[in-house]
């Protein structure tokens, strides 16, 4: 039997409200909640956040990645707060009504286990997004650095923190010396990628590197970088596990530990060695001897 004249379906509420509304109070059906708006809408969003962050830290700086996690963080907290109550409403809606009982409870357990490993991760938010507005606001991790020109030329010395710029610096004065020959580092570290872009700057221009003060963390990636490496008497190598923006000791932060191991093994240690770095927790140093170094071929003499 059809409605009044001139009332089509679309005139009921329920069809007028939008899609936002009508999952979050459980109107779609239990599948759509779940697969396309909790799965595919949910877990898509948070794997384009983290594609546009790795992204932005292979091409931009630590700026545009901790810009991009304040503004994007948020949003997904907001996504996924809609998706899980929409989907749990629906369910119960199924559940009420009699129609369903198995899907309704499986999609509760699954929600509810995700919820509970959700909250656990929330915990961290707190410092991670504050670290992350410290660098959005400029902070970089250590001192400033300094690049200067030694030894009549053959020689750029780079000192203090691996921040951003560093590459850059080191690249125009190895280009506008002709002469130069070996890169002079004595630094705390600072920024893993921005260690790894000096260390592709040193592979450009086939030059040597040395150490006679200290060399830590990121800057033992440009180390390693020189086609030969040597080190004075005094000189302190010491290598770590990276630490992520927002992360304690206490955490494990396993897709950072592989990559950095990648670029290691790229850079031509052995694989127990490698172990041995990332099993360092970032508030300590690891640092071997220099007949260690030799024989680990992270010096060359």
């Amino acid at each position: 039997m059809s409605g009044p004249p001139g009332r089509s379906r679309y005139d009921r509420p329920e069809a007028r409200a939008g899609l936002l509304w009508r999952h979050l109070v459980g109107d779609y059906s239990l599948g759509r909640s779940y697969w396309l708006h909790t799965i595919l809408v949910g877990w898509g969003l948070a794997f384009a956040g983290a594609w546009l962050f790795r992204e932005l830290g292979n091409r931009g700086s630590m700026r545009a990645v901790s810009i991009a996690v304040l503004c994007f963080e948020p949003l997904l907290l907001v996504v996924w707060l809609w998706s899980v109550f929409g989907t749990t409403i629906s369910a119960l809606r199924r559940l009420s009504a009699g129609t369903q009982v198995l899907w309704p409870l499986l999609a509760l357990l699954s929600l509810g286990l995700g919820t509970a490993a959700t909250l656990h991760e929330l915990g961290k938010l707190g410092p991670y997004l504050k670290e992350h507005w410290a660098v959005a606001n400029g902070k970089q991790p250590t001192e400033g650095f300094e690049v200067t020109l030694r030894d009549d030329g053959r020689v750029v010395a780079f000192s203090g923190g691996i921040n951003e710029g560093a590459a850059a610096a080191i690249d125009k004065a190895i280009g506008d010396g002709p002469k130069v020959g070996t890169l002079l580092l004595d630094s705390p570290g600072g920024w893993l990628r921005e260690g790894n872009r000096m260390a592709d700057v040193v592979h450009r221009y086939q030059i040597n590197t040395r150490v006679e003060g200290e060399c830590f963390s990121a800057c033992t990636l440009v180390l390693l970088a020189g086609a030969n490496r040597s080190a004075g008497n005094n000189a302190r190598i010491g290598f770590h596990r990276g630490r992520a923006i927002g992360e304690s000791a206490d955490d494990g932060a396993a897709p950072v530990d592989r990559e950095e191991s990648e670029l290691y093994r790229q850079a031509g240690l052995k694989a127990d060695f490698v172990r041995r770095i990332v099993s360092t927790p970032n508030n300590r140093i690891w640092i071997p001897s220099h007949d260690e170094l030799l024989h680990e071929d992270v010096l060359t003499r």
